[in-house]
């Protein structure tokens, strides 16, 4: 068996050979930190499947050579899988696997740190002390995370996660999904509708798949119901947000803040330094320039357990679909 890595960064290295030393019956004969693409897909051939971690969409030159080289299987370590086309990989008999739950715990911990960090106006702060001022005023007044409600839409593995982390801490947690997570139901209180939720909701945290019909799911309306001063926090997906409509939000002082460790745009700069050359996105800037805005570039996950479990998963659901045709991803 004979598979193809690629996007491989050094924070995968040892996690990847570790892997091949338990895995000896498996050729890994491409590893290398390239995307996938038309100028490189040659890499490919005579390989069996192909393990990757995109962040923009190939080619579909991709796809047909994928198809004339018999490729078995696309595995994406990761959980996300919208920038590719499904359609046209079950036309040609080529299976696409995920990595769903890598650690929820991760994403939860960061979800709960952002939030803290701007109910307790941090940035602002921290800001204040670089110009030497260090006076109490009105505008760094914070509020204690258990006088807060915290709405969770979208409550999968990492939605009840999060759930789980602000009921420790002394918060009422509200959550609304289309599909009611039992697990779920024991530390959080669920609620009919989207709107109920919104309306309620001092901080609202979205765990929600990129599908086109959330595209823009928080967009002017969706923030003109939210409470006043609340706070918004995406560590699911960018296009779920639109950015102009958070900038509105937050300039009438309708959202206290925002906690945006996705970006809808972000694909060309994730996960890049552009420290020398600087970027050209003024929506982006904006964004980091802000005081009332925490920005990650999609690190929420970032931590060496999950690392591990992303390369391992993606690597045995491979084997898997090359082995028996099929995998639980």
């Amino acid at each position: 068996m004979k598979l193809a890595v690629f996007n491989i960064r050094d924070d995968e290295k040892k996690a990847l050979k570790q892997w091949k030393e338990n895995n000896k019956e498996v050729d890994i004969v491409v590893e290398t930190s390239e995307g996938l693409n038309k100028s490189n897909m040659q890499l490919i051939k005579g390989t069996d499947g192909v393990v990757l971690a995109q962040n923009k969409p190939f080619e579909k030159e991709v796809y047909d050579y994928a198809k004339e080289q018999g490729i078995k299987v696309f595995a994406t370590r990761s959980a996300g899988f919208d920038i590719y086309d499904l359609s046209l990989m079950d036309k040609y008999g080529i299976k696409m696997t995920n990595v769903p739950s890598y650690s929820p715990n991760a994403i939860a911990e960061h979800v709960v740190t952002t939030t803290l960090y701007i109910s307790r106006n941090i940035k602002k702060i921290m800001k204040r002390v670089e110009k030497h001022n260090f006076s109490w005023k009105p505008e760094i007044l914070s509020r204690e995370l258990r006088t807060l409600k915290v709405g969770v839409i979208g409550t999968g593995r990492i939605g009840t996660q999060v759930a789980k982390l602000f009921n420790s801490l002394g918060a009422e947690v509200l959550g609304y999904d289309i599909y009611k997570n039992d697990v779920a139901k024991n530390i959080l209180t669920y609620v009919d509708t989207m709107d109920e939720l919104i309306k309620q909701s001092d901080v609202i945290t979205l765990h929600m798949p990129a599908i086109k019909e959330y595209h823009h799911l928080v967009n002017d309306e969706f923030i003109s119901k939210m409470k006043d001063n609340s706070i918004l926090i995406n560590a699911a997906r960018g296009m779920l947000v639109d950015t102009k409509a958070v900038i509105k939000g937050l300039d009438s002082g309708k959202l206290l803040g925002a906690g945006l460790d996705v970006y809808e745009n972000e694909a060309d700069y994730v996960p890049k330094d552009f420290s020398k050359q600087g970027i050209k996105d003024s929506m982006l800037q904006t964004i980091i320039d802000r005081e009332d805005i925490i920005y990650t570039p999609h690190t929420a996950f970032y931590t060496t357990t999950a690392i591990e479990n992303l390369v391992e998963g993606g690597l045995e659901s491979a084997v898997e679909v090359i082995k028996t045709g099929k995998s639980d991803n």
